[in-house]
């Protein structure tokens, strides 16, 4: 039998024992989770433990997500609407909810400490969340539920007019949501541990801001403003109309002002005034003139200056009548907006710094075929056009896509390299001589492209093709002045123009060189089985060789420097086009079948007194 005191001793020992293993782990467990938030501390149901500031910070971030998506339930009267924490802003206190984690289990005595690590052995402790919403987002919500619920917002009162004689309607309470506690509500719902499925907003009586006393003063302004007519009038030029009582009743308006303080105002309506005033506006304004900047016939470039105008301005037209009623002298000078401002202004065209012609360039074709009222007319859209500096200018895009609807009519294009009517067909003719004049001017070529075949009527090397979307002709304004694009046409040309300022920049070397890389043209048969093939060959189009040239441009700057850019076009072989029997169409040649051509049968007769003779069939 074991002695009691024995027994004592190895319980003293084994608790001693579990008291240095336990503080031996829990020493162990602080030091692993130094700077970090201690196991067992959770927010929202999701553990924090073994984090630090900065990953604490982001999963309370992803709580807060969250939590932002859940739907309350507002109830408002008889309605119920839904509400998220997104909708009013609301944002968890992200730096409190670390704070507190972080301080859980490191307060207190070593005892306490050591209490609140054993219990998270077994349990874990939720920390509070608190946030805080957007003021602005719940007076938001609460404006849509108030109306939604279609509760009767409270009458200001206003001045009404039977006949020309005012009259005083008073101001009526009305129904509301008191948005300083509808913000409590919602905010104490959102930062609650279980937040409730729905909160209810009340409905209270809610006070005008005007008083009866602000209506009976506005009712004293009101009777002045209509107490008999007002005449405008002006001696410069010589004006005089007279602003009827039925017309000033008309013109009356009231509005509820809450700045400086609250009160109805009463006046005139700017815009009626103004229509009063209309027949009128014609001998008596004298509108601005924009400035314009000009070519005329000898490229000169000239600048017609804007001027001011002298304008009614109805809403200084109201405020003087308005005086005039107030003051009791019922006569006032009708105002004018004198020195009105042009949209454009000589020191506006000055500022785009045209000042010399860049460039000019001039190609003919003959006269009066559907091509050239096609030419004509993307001439007539792209005359006048300004481009920046710095600009790039699309001709694609400035003339657009080309329709019947617009004018454009059906003439030949290149398309896969055969000639085929398209509408806006053939103003390539003005693709190349735009881009001639962007040459001769210095400007950045953006892109271009020449054509597949060559045509003499351009110039070798130098020229461009367009068609709608693509291929495209754009170049860049590199110069510090705007460039003006004009354009001229007769019955047998087209010219185009560029005006600016090139900076003492000039073209020095335009020159294509001679044509190499030659390359013999193909044939391409047309079978036709009318043909007799003891003909042979029919030719349509009689071939042209392709080639290549070196085209070259030479800039010279003001500093004497120079830039130097070539390329080399090259314009494909135009097919030999020849019409054949089919069987004579050659292997390797599209449309060739195999068909072998008739064979010509021969009879060969004798008679005594003849010599042979043959027969073809």
């Amino acid at each position: 039998m074991l002695n009691p005191r024995r027994l004592l001793t190895y319980a003293i020992l084994a608790l001693t024992s579990l008291v240095v293993v336990g503080g031996a782990a829990f020493g162990l467990d602080r030091l692993a989770h130094s700077g970090e938030i201690l196991r067992g501390i959770s927010a929202n149901g999701v553990d924090l433990g073994g984090t630090n500031e900065a990953d604490a910070t982001a999963t309370l971030l992803t709580i807060q997500e969250d939590l932002n998506t859940e739907i309350l339930l507002v109830v408002v009267a008889d309605n119920t609407f839904e509400l998220t924490g997104e909708e009013v802003g609301y944002t968890l206190d992200t730096q409190a909810a670390v704070e507190e984690a972080n301080r859980l289990g490191r307060e207190g005595s070593v005892v306490s400490q050591f209490s609140f690590w054993a219990k998270r052995l077994f349990s874990t402790q939720q920390i509070s969340l608190t946030g805080q919403i957007s003021t602005d987002g719940v007076e938001e919500r609460v404006a849509f539920f108030g109306q939604e619920s279609n509760l009767e917002r409270p009458f200001e009162g206003e001045i009404v007019i039977e006949g020309t004689t005012p009259q005083a309607v008073y101001p009526t309470s009305g129904q509301g949501i008191n948005s300083r506690a509808a913000t409590n509500i919602i905010e104490l719902a959102l930062n609650s541990v279980e937040r409730p499925d729905s909160i209810t907003l009340q409905v209270v009586e809610v006070l005008p801001t005007l008083s009866v006393t602000d209506v009976d003063s506005a009712l004293v302004q009101a009777r002045l403003l209509l107490n008999g007519p007002i005449d405008l009038t002006r001696t410069d030029p010589d004006f005089f109309v007279t602003l009827t009582e039925v017309q000033l009743a008309r013109a009356f308006i009231t509005s509820v002002e809450t700045s400086p303080a609250a009160n109805l105002e009463v006046g005139f309506d700017p815009a009626v005034i103004e229509s009063i005033l209309a027949p009128q506006r014609a001998e008596l304004e004298a509108p601005p003139k924009d400035a314009i900047l000009e070519i005329d016939d000898e490229d000169n470039i000239i600048i017609i200056p804007g001027r001011p105008g002298a304008l009614i301005d109805p809403v200084l037209a109201a405020q003087a009548a308005e005086t005039a009623a107030r003051t009791g002298t019922r006569t006032a000078e009708l105002p004018f907006e004198a020195g009105a401002t042009p949209e454009v202004t000589t020191e506006d065209i000055e500022a785009l710094g045209v000042v010399e012609k860049l460039s000019e360039f001039t190609t003919f074709h003959p006269c009066c075929a559907p091509r050239v009222e096609n030419i004509h007319l993307f001439a007539d859209i792209v005359d006048g056009t300004l481009v920046m500096p710095g600009e790039e200018l699309s001709l694609n895009t400035l003339v657009g896509e080309r329709t019947r609807e617009r004018g454009f009519l059906p003439a030949p294009t290149i398309i896969g390299g055969k000639l085929v009517d398209t509408v806006g067909g053939g103003v390539s003719q003005f693709a190349t001589t735009f881009y001639n004049a962007i040459f001769d001017a210095g400007l950045e070529d953006v892109t271009h492209k020449a054509h597949s075949y060559y045509f003499s009527r351009y110039p070798e090397g130098i020229e461009a093709t367009i068609s709608f979307p693509e291929p495209d002709l754009v170049f860049r304004n590199d110069t510090d002045a705007a460039v003006l694009i004009k354009t001229e046409y007769t019955d047998e040309s087209i010219t185009v123009k560029f005006f600016g300022d090139s900076g003492g920049r000039k073209v020095t070397t335009r020159s294509v060189s001679d044509r190499f890389a030659f390359r013999d043209f193909p044939t391409e048969y047309t079978a036709d089985p009318s043909l007799d093939p003891a003909d042979g060959e029919h030719q349509t189009l009689s071939g042209i060789r392709g080639w290549s040239v070196k085209v070259t441009r030479v800039i010279t700057n003001a500093d004497g420097t120079t830039d130097e850019q070539t390329w080399v076009v090259v314009y494909r072989p135009r097919p030999r086009e020849v019409e054949v029997h089919p069987c004579l169409i050659p292997e390797g040649s599209s449309g060739y079948t195999g068909e072998e051509c008739p064979v010509v049968e021969t009879t060969t007769t004798t008679s005594p007194d003849t010599t042979p003779t043959t027969t073809a069939e």
